[in-house]
């Protein structure tokens, strides 16, 4: 990431970084906009207390001479968590899919951390030299989050109790120093909106016409569908809603099917691992199996359930001008989701967007 350590967001130099931050339930996405353009770090939600320090033991030069991805070693309040791949070889990890999650926790603010480090990582190691790092950060939450007035303002009050802060933690032995000055929180799907309306210094680009049009958003994560539709630069309350159908349903079906058919256990994120692999394969005590098939069975399952929410909400969709896909989810369901809606668009990287779109919105609000 050399690229960063030189953008003109030095924290000695110019105002707070401003960065837009999607803390999804299967991995956190974090954006800004340097000098470069937009920069954009994905970190998988997993978390576990453990360290990766496993001695002398080791198979020597038999084996994979390429070493596994380790996970990422997040150290604050005296305690150690591993973070994003690979934390199921060394600790349990944690996985909570629970709204409240979403306000505070050590899991959040250790993916938090390792986000924004991966973010910008180069220049959190030259901090010494160039003087701390300033930032705000603009953080999408899901519909039914934002949809209910007291949820909303109670997870926006949590997190700017602990997030609007000096922040001193280590990642990988390298000490960080983070202050963060203003906290604002838009729904999740707004980010996308923003990425496909507005550049990277926050401008809309699109004619005027897209801006008065209705414009439908459907963001499918691994614990949400979030339904969300915009005309004239207003939401629509009709056409505006949200679930807990996600990419999840998939990974809790392919548990079952392992564990039912050949005894083992997976966690979710092993079982979303797998739901994503072009050939899905498990080692069992009964030899290497392929999962294929059981794969592509809970991948449909789980996309007639969504088709079923985005009908019961929007019909065929025919009454909106844009009708835009995002989310890992849309990814995955691709194929269903367009002979579905035809008239649709899955955009672009869209894991990232709405991390994206918030950086970009982040330019309109945030002082400079």
């Amino acid at each position: 990431m050399d690229s960063m350590a030189d953008t003109d967001s030095g924290p000695s130099s110019v105002g707070p970084i401003n960065i837009g931050l999607d803390p999804g339930f299967g991995g956190v996405k974090a954006a800004y906009i340097g000098r470069e353009g937009a920069q954009v770090a994905t970190v998988p939600s997993v978390v576990g207390v453990g360290e990766t320090d496993m001695g002398l033991l080791s198979l020597g030069a038999l084996g994979r001479r390429r070493r596994s991805r380790q996970p990422d070693q997040i150290s604050f309040d005296n305690i150690t968590y591993l973070v994003g791949e690979g934390v199921a070889r060394y600790a349990r990890p944690v996985e909570r899919m629970d709204f409240l999650r979403l306000r505070d926790g050590p899991e959040l603010r250790a993916l938090f951390y390792d986000a924004f480090f991966g973010l910008l990582g180069e220049a959190c190691r030259e901090q010494k030299r160039r003087g701390q790092y300033r930032v705000n950060v603009m953080i999408g939450l899901p519909v039914e989050v934002m949809a209910d007035r007291v949820q909303a303002r109670a997870t926006l009050r949590a997190l700017r109790g602990w997030m609007a802060t000096r922040h001193k933690y280590m990642v990988n032995g390298h000490e960080v120093t983070l202050d963060v000055e203003n906290v604002k929180v838009m729904a999740q799907p707004a980010g996308t909106f923003f990425a496909w309306g507005l550049n990277d210094q926050g401008k809309w680009v699109r004619d005027r016409s897209a801006l008065r049009a209705p414009v439908a958003i459907c963001d499918i994560g691994f614990h949400t569908l979030d339904l969300f539709a915009v005309e004239g630069g207003e939401v629509v309350a009709r056409f505006t809603g949200g679930d807990t159908v996600g990419m999840r349903r998939t990974a809790e079906l392919i548990i079952n099917t392992v564990r039912t058919g050949h005894g083992v256990n997976l966690s979710l994120h092993e079982a979303d691992a797998l739901a994503r692999q072009r050939r899905p394969r498990l080692h069992t005590a009964g030899g290497e199996v392929g999962l294929r098939a059981q794969v592509d069975q809970a991948l449909d399952t789980t996309a007639a359930a969504v088709v079923t929410f985005v009908e019961r909400q929007w019909g065929n969709g025919r009454q909106f001008a844009h009708l835009l896909f995002t989310g890992g989810g849309a990814e995955a369901l691709k194929a269903t989701l367009l002979r579905q809606y035809p008239h649709g668009v899955v955009l672009p990287n869209a894991v990232t967007a709405n991390a994206l779109g918030l950086a970009r919105y982040a330019a309109r609000v945030f002082p400079a």
